[in-house]
């Protein structure tokens, strides 16, 4: 590692999920996942649905499923804001496709179109989020 260290915050609208300094973080942008290293140039983007690989010293992993969300790199300095976070150790694929099924039972019954939206919205991070587990098999 380069003598700058990066820092790095993953919140979400309910918890600080990481703070800390890092070496690198893999993360799930819009256009393929990409790697944020000390010294990266600025930016600030949109983040899919996806995996986040923190990797802190001595090689020490964190993994998180997110939703959506974006990620701005500036100075050392790495914030990515979520607004679906799972850590490793909460993954549970029968769970994830028992939550998946209500939540498409719900739908069929939704008759508001506000409600029917929101509903549409964790839909599509409860399927990215059981591909996502099925690939890890």
């Amino acid at each position: 590692m380069s003598d700058h260290h990066l820092s790095l915050q993953l919140v979400s609208p309910n918890q600080d999920f990481f703070e800390g300094i890092i070496d690198m973080v893999v993360l799930p942008g819009e256009d393929g996942d990409f790697s944020v290293l000390p010294e990266h140039a600025p930016i600030i983007t949109y983040l899919r649905p996806g995996k986040i690989t923190i990797i802190e010293e001595k090689n020490k992993e964190h993994i998180y499923f997110v939703g959506s969300g974006f990620v701005k790199v500036e100075k050392n300095n790495c914030q990515v804001l979520v607004d679906y976070i799972k850590k490793s150790s909460d993954f549970n694929i029968e769970i994830s496709r028992q939550e998946l099924s209500k939540l498409l039972t719900e739908i069929e019954k939704e008759s508001d179109q506000t409600q029917l939206k929101s509903l549409l919205e964790k839909k599509e991070i409860l399927e990215e989020e059981v591909s996502f587990l099925e690939s890890m098999k």
